[in-house]
């Protein structure tokens, strides 16, 4: 019997889910969420922080195209910094520490309050295509639903196993079964699947540790919030001002200590029993937050490695040892922790533990998310090869926007690589065959001088309006913004500061002094200026946030550097308008080289901007390409 029909149906609670449901919903298709544990709606697998440099960006990307990490996070926040402030502002990137139970209820009351949207409790065993192109959808219970499109956002539940020394156990996280049925599905469905590894580490005590050992790390005195958007009355205006600390927490610390030499003897100790160098363990983990039994076998010459206490509830409740992942004996474990500042009489609560799961390989996908070869079908999260909330949330804003298109027969939506960190990583996940999970960073983007934190919705805004994710306040707020900010840039640009106006701005920036007069703007372009000072100097009656100051600094900092960047864009996006069809057969063009064919063939690129970057294509082949397809049109 089947029990409903829908237009989108999306399996999986966590950040992708959370992502992919509500964008599908917001685009207005009958929508259901099917979840294996509703309270685990945004559940925080492993550590209690939303963001940080590239991963900052990608929030902000999210929350410019209506999604909803970066408003969560606002909510459940309970420490506020930017990273990277000692760089330029291209590459900063803001973080905030979560309450991650109050996270997870956030996120469910969130899902909850969409009006029409149906959650339900259960797990897939299987689907099916119809003859009519829909899919059926069979439950682990044998309910049966029917839906246009099915995203599966799984994360690392499929075929999952936790390690921790030389015990296993079933599950993709602790407590919570893994979903060996709908693996076996994805496999006979002819979708190519991989062995991946994550971890966590343990979690302590808090009333154990002695926090007078380690230095302490606050938060931002004046705070970045993740999300431009209204929430408990705080208006946009009032949230990037000086009340900004009443409508976030911004209180509570973090605390940084390190291992040492004793440390790590003790961990090598139990090298012998590790699941990752036994070979039980044989999927690739991510490079980039590797375990700490990975990090003293890599380098094993340091001293030390630094290590963050943070905490898991705004009432501390629990400890995270940031940077002690671990998959080794729990023994080994507590008496590794036991030789670290502040932690010598530390009570474990939940020992570290590894996970090995299926994940597909994405370059069976187009850039919508879509399965290559299994029409209807969507993937996105850890569950396509990457790792972290931030780069999953992404993708499955995405897959959900696009799932949601195609279904009212609209056209796709792609950003390109000079558009958005989610252009750079979706491009980067169906053009590239990983071997490992994959990490956001700001050196994958090209263009990261525009791909700023800061100007995520001058980027974004519009695109996402046109598709419905925007909603009319959210709009006028900004359309009112952007054209203020624009008057006030003109008006910089025709008006000159006094010697003695602009220098008040560049003695307290530390900058050489004027003489003479000049223009605003070219005040404002100065590096290492403080733009608060700068406004207050120059426009001292305009209602301006501290986050518009701050982007309109860094458009005038980087002014000089935009021409090149955006030649090389205008070619770029040149080669991404030359559309590709799917069905095309590579093989019929002979002066192309057989492994560029090959290579075409199986990639199915959409453009000829992706085709130029599918690994193993030869640029010579790409200018054949061009030249072929230019004599046909």
């Amino acid at each position: 019997m089947i029990i409903a029909e829908f237009d989108v149906v999306v399996v999986g609670g966590g950040h992708a889910g959370i992502e992919a449901t509500h964008a599908a919903w917001k685009i207005g298709v009958k929508t259901a969420m099917l979840t294996m544990d509703l309270n685990a709606i945004g559940r925080m697998s492993c550590n209690p922080a939303v963001g940080g440099v590239a991963k900052g960006q990608i929030v902000r990307d999210i929350d410019a195209l209506g999604g909803l990490m970066g408003l969560l996070t606002d909510k459940a926040g309970i420490q506020f910094r930017m990273l990277n402030m000692s760089k330029g502002p291209a590459v900063w990137g803001p973080r905030a520490q979560c309450d991650m139970k109050y996270y997870s209820e956030v996120a469910r009351e969130t899902m909850e309050s969409l009006q029409g949207l149906t959650l339900i409790q259960g797990e897939l065993a299987s689907f099916e295509r119809m003859n009519d192109g829909r899919l059926e959808l069979t439950l682990l219970n044998g309910d049966r639903y029917i839906t246009r499109a099915l995203v599966i956002t799984s994360g690392t539940f499929l075929a999952s196993k936790m390690f921790t020394g030389l015990e296993t156990s079933i599950g993709g996280r602790v407590g919570e079964p893994s979903a060996d049925k709908l693996s076996e599905c994805l496999a006979k469905n002819g979708i190519r699947l991989r062995r991946l590894k994550t971890g966590t580490p343990s979690r302590l005590d808090p009333d154990s540790i002695d926090f007078n050992e380690c230095d302490v790390q606050h938060g931002d005195d004046k705070p970045w919030p993740m999300s431009d958007r209204h929430f408990d009355g705080a208006t946009p205006d009032k949230f990037w001002g000086d009340q900004v600390n009443k409508f976030i927490r911004n209180d509570c610390v973090c605390w940084i200590t390190r291992t040492n030499i004793k440390t790590h003897d003790i961990l090598r100790s139990g090298f012998k029993d590790s699941p990752m160098f036994s070979g039980r363990i044989h999927g690739k983990g991510p490079r980039y937050c590797p375990s700490i039994e990975d990090k003293i076998n890599r380098f094993g010459d340091r001293d030390g490695h630094q290590l963050f206490l943070e905490p898991e509830q705004a009432d501390i409740g629990r400890v995270y040892i940031n940077g002690f992942s671990s998959s080794l004996p729990a023994d080994i474990q507590l008496a590794a922790i036991h030789t670290i500042p502040g932690l010598t009489r530390a009570k474990v609560l939940q020992i570290g533990y590894a996970v090995e799961y299926d994940s597909v390989d994405a370059t069976q996908l187009y850039p919508t998310f879509e399965c290559k070869h299994v029409p209807g079908i969507y993937f996105a999260g850890q569950v396509c090869g990457t790792s972290g909330y931030e780069e999953a949330a992404g993708q499955g804003l995405m897959a959900g926007i696009n799932a949601a298109l195609k279904v009212k027969g609209e056209e796709p939506f792609i950003l390109g690589r000079s558009e958005s960190y989610l252009g750079v990583m979706v491009d980067d996940l169906v053009n590239i065959l990983l071997d490992e999970p994959y990490r956001m960073f700001t050196s994958r983007a090209e263009y990261r001088l525009f791909l700023r934190s800061d100007n995520a919705e001058m980027r974004l805004k519009e695109k996402a309006r046109k598709i419905g994710m925007i909603s009319d306040r959210d709009w006028f707020d900004w359309d009112r913004r952007r054209n203020f900010m624009a008057d006030l840039k003109t008006k910089f640009a025709e008006t000159s500061a006094t010697p003695e106006e602009a220098n008040v701005i560049l003695e307290a920036g530390g900058q050489a002094l004027a003489s003479e007069r000049t223009r605003w703007i070219n005040v404002l372009r100065r590096p290492g200026i403080d733009p608060e000072t700068f406004f207050k100097v120059a426009a001292p009656d305009a209602q301006i946030t501290r986050r518009d100051q701050w982007y309109m600094y860094a458009e005038e900092l980087y002014a000089g550097f935009f021409d090149r960047q955006e030649r090389e864009i205008d070619d770029q996006k040149k080669m991404e308008k030359v559309k590709l069809s799917p069905d095309f057969d590579y093989m019929s063009i002979t002066a192309i080289s057989i492994e560029s064919r090959q290579r075409l063939n199986a990639h199915k690129p959409l453009t000829l901007g992706q085709a130029s970057r599918v690994p193993g294509v030869r640029p010579a082949d790409i200018t054949v390409l061009a030249h072929w397809i230019e004599s046909r049109t």
